[in-house]
């Protein structure tokens, strides 16, 4: 009897799901002048945190944030398998609901992974204006902070970061791409880090590569992404002729 109990514990043990926790990732794209207007001096500093950021999230999550400075051309989805590993993530088939409906603002996704795995999103926008993504907020481990996406070559680690967008393209294919060109600057402390795709050509909009980590437990991790148009992106004054002045 005992060790049929026995076989029995390992049988469950094994087939249960048990090991499988739920995250849940929120993710919104606003204009940057919306974004800056919650802020209250000192929120601008890297890794800051305070009432008006806090302001900002409850905003978003009861809905009322003003809609029309929403950016709905550019939503979350998972990355595809390829896109997932070169980011040091495991793929995930999970469905995004996407922000915009009533008062739901955040693109909203949940999911079961493997604590010790990250798993990896993206945000690409389908237009090119406003495109530069200038500024994020996230939210894992601890409160709401602040930071500008800043590309770091002294070995300092940070949880937004910014590459050229070629480059990021050029080398996802290197076997050692998350472990010898990503882990060794992406500040993953949080949970959550955002690697930004910085379009240098001016004429497409930037990227946003979301990695979280799987804790543990159950957590909820959240990212504003903050947009503007380049200060070199203007469109002429015409009859209807597309034209870029480009102020260098």
């Amino acid at each position: 009897m005992v060790r049929r109990l026995l076989v029995a514990l390992v049988f469950v043990t094994i087939a249960s799901p048990a090991s499988a926790v739920e995250y849940r990732l929120q993710v919104v794209s606003v204009l940057d002048d919306a974004f800056r207007s919650f802020m209250k001096p000192g929120e601008a500093a890297d890794g800051a945190t305070g009432p008006g950021l806090q302001r900002l999230e409850a905003s978003l999550d009861s809905g009322d944030f003003p809609k029309a400075v929403l950016l709905y051309d550019r939503h979350l989805q998972a990355a595809s398998e390829s896109t997932a590993r070169a980011y040091g993530g495991v793929p995930v088939r999970a469905d995004v609901k996407q922000g915009g409906e009533q008062k739901r603002h955040w693109d909203e996704v949940r999911w079961d992974g493997t604590p010790g795995e990250q798993s990896v999103w993206v945000v690409v926008p389908r237009t090119r204006r406003s495109g530069e993504l200038f500024r994020v907020a996230l939210r894992g481990a601890g409160p709401i902070r602040h930071w500008l996406p800043y590309a770091t070559s002294n070995g300092r680690k940070l949880p937004v970061v910014s590459f050229p967008s070629n480059y990021l393209w050029s080398r996802e294919d290197e076997a050692d791409f998350w472990s010898k060109r990503l882990a060794p600057v992406l500040d993953l402390g949080a949970g959550i880090a955002v690697i930004v795709g910085a379009n240098t050509g001016f004429l497409d909009a930037d990227q946003a590569y979301i990695v979280v980590t799987h804790g543990p437990e159950p957590a909820t991790y959240k990212a504003v992404l903050g947009w503007r148009d380049r200060h070199q992106d203007r469109e002429s004054p015409g009859d209807g002729f597309f034209r870029l002045n480009r102020r260098w």
